[in-house]
């Protein structure tokens, strides 16, 4: 006998077994919510693991990544030692005067020198290679002409003596002017570009100047007529002290740029390729002949001072009322 169902009975049972459970819209609603809820859930969850993941990715590289060799810290020798080494290697050696023929009574104890004793190993000393200072070299100004300026913060000049206005030294000709407003040299200088000035109290005016290497250092000076009193001319000079930089030169003890003659006196100045020099003449009574003194002057860092001892002339009126002028470069 078979024990199969039939396809209507079990279609039967199956429908009554169904026909009980019914889907409300209830119930439909708090499945689809729910679903909602574990979908956004999902997704913040499943960001932080990434970023974790991520993490550990990252410190699990810098873990196994090897150093690399420019990033090894190399410790340099210990100074001391090294120093300690070296001085006592660069003693000089003496003969020790040991036996019975020594200094010390044939005891056959060596005299007062002994082996030098080295704190540290050799191979550091070895290692270690003395410190070495290269010399700067020297601006060229710092062997200065025949005038001897000798600034320490001027450039190199091109040429020596300068050209014709090269105030800074670069070879081209620099602009000097007078303004008459305000009492003022201006230079405006080809190296940089810019304009530097100096104030002169006190300038008579109308004035005139030249520029002129006076020192035959390579940088032109300039000198410029300030006041005229009783037919004596007084100038002041100006140098080109450091970069961009104008300043007077101070006048030292017994030097007067001074032009002209008065009474039984008279002063001048003037310079050429073996440097500048001062003028000074007396007469016992006016129209007599005029002892004139002839001295060496040098252009210093601390002014215009004297070089050595000046030399006497005797000479007549006539022909020294020539050596009391300004004979320095073209006046304008």
């Amino acid at each position: 006998m078979s024990s199969g169902l039939e396809p209507e009975e079990l279609t039967r049972l199956l429908r009554a077994a169904v026909e009980p459970v019914r889907a409300s819209p209830d119930a439909l609603h708090r499945i689809r919510a729910g679903v909602e809820r574990r979908r956004w859930w999902r997704l913040p969850l499943m960001a932080t693991g990434g970023v974790a993941m991520a993490a550990l990715i990252v410190l699990a590289i810098v873990a196994v990544r090897p150093k690399s060799s420019n990033q090894q810290v190399v410790e340099p020798a210990a100074p001391p030692l090294v120093s300690s080494v070296l001085s006592e290697t660069s003693r000089p050696a003496t003969p020790s005067t040991g036996g019975s023929g020594g200094s010390n009574g044939g005891n056959g104890v060596p005299g007062s020198t002994r082996p030098p004793r080295a704190t540290s190993s050799p191979s550091v000393a070895a290692t270690t290679p003395p410190s070495t200072v290269s010399p700067s070299s020297p601006p060229a100004s710092s062997t200065p002409g025949p005038g001897g300026s000798g600034a320490a913060d001027l450039p190199t000049p091109v040429t020596r003596p300068a050209g014709a206005s090269d105030v800074d030294g670069d070879g081209i000709g620099d602009q000097v002017r007078v303004n008459e407003t305000t009492s003022k040299i201006e230079v405006t200088l080809s190296r940089s570009g810019r304009t530097t000035s100096v104030d002169l109290p006190g300038l008579q005016l109308p004035t005139v100047h030249a520029v002129v290497d006076a020192n035959v250092d390579g940088f032109a000076e300039i000198l410029v007529r300030t006041a005229t009193r009783d037919g004596i001319e007084e100038y002041t000079m100006l140098r080109y002290a450091a970069r961009d930089v104008l300043a007077p030169v101070t006048l030292g003890p017994g030097v007067r740029l001074s032009a002209g003659q008065r009474d039984n006196a008279g002063f001048g100045f003037g310079c050429d390729e073996t440097g500048m020099r001062l003028v000074a003449g007396t007469s016992s009574t006016v129209g007599t002949d005029f002892q004139v003194v002839t001295t060496p002057l040098q252009l210093t860092l601390e002014g215009l001072v004297t070089a050595g001892q000046g030399t006497t002339t005797q000479m007549p009126a006539s022909g020294a009322n020539s050596q009391f002028r300004a004979s320095c470069g073209v006046f304008s």
